[in-house]
């Protein structure tokens, strides 16, 4: 696993849009005498020879964009050159713009009709939970999620954003809280109360 980086001329790298074909990056690789074709890693795989501090760096071409895993500053360097010729732009794996190796990458801004649908999502309303009714009350015998025998110290099915939460009192002292929409515990019957 690693993070990569891509030669785009997409706005994201990721979604399908304006690619660079496979032609146009071979005839790059033609053109730079630093770059060379490396067929034995796939048919579009490139070393680059310039001085990098990664051991044998790398560039492929891919469904429409360029390539590498954990590059170096001397090699996002190299790939902001080609993405020059190429009139595209480096992205990192996360959308982030490179415009040298040297200086932090920057996230791109969202346009003014991305922040306008974030604003009107803002505005619809929340949708209410439904209180939980939980089958205990405070004093209970519960069983937790491991069987366990506990009692219900307190409840409150308002807390958690409507979620609830139980607190809950171990034989052997310990009190632990658990959401209530989640919590596992049901009450003991009648038959396991008499064991």
């Amino acid at each position: 696993m690693g993070y990569d980086l891509h030669i785009t001329r997409r706005k994201d790298w990721a979604k399908s849009g304006r690619d660079i074909t496979a032609e146009e990056w071979l005839a790059v690789v033609e053109r730079d005498n630093e770059l060379s074709l490396f067929p034995e890693a796939g048919p579009y795989f490139a070393r680059w020879s310039g001085d990098s501090k990664v051991p044998e760096p790398w560039l492929d071409w891919y469904k429409g964009s360029i390539y590498t895993k954990n590059p170096d500053e001397a090699l996002i360097d190299k790939m902001v050159a080609i993405a020059r010729v190429l009139r595209a732009e480096v992205q990192g794996d996360d959308g982030e713009i490179y415009h040298t190796g040297h200086e932090p990458p920057v996230h791109r801004q969202p346009s003014g009709l991305d922040r306008l649908r974030n604003w009107l999502r803002a505005l619809r309303p929340v949708p209410t939970v439904e209180q939980i009714e939980p089958p205990f009350k405070a004093g209970d015998r519960v069983l937790d999620a491991f069987r366990r025998e506990t009692t219900v110290v307190e409840i409150d099915p308002q807390s958690n954003h409507g979620l609830g939460k139980v607190k809950v009192h171990y034989d052997d002292g310990r009190e632990v809280i658990f959401m209530l929409a989640a919590s596992g515990l049901s009450p003991l019957r009648r038959e396991e109360k008499n064991k």
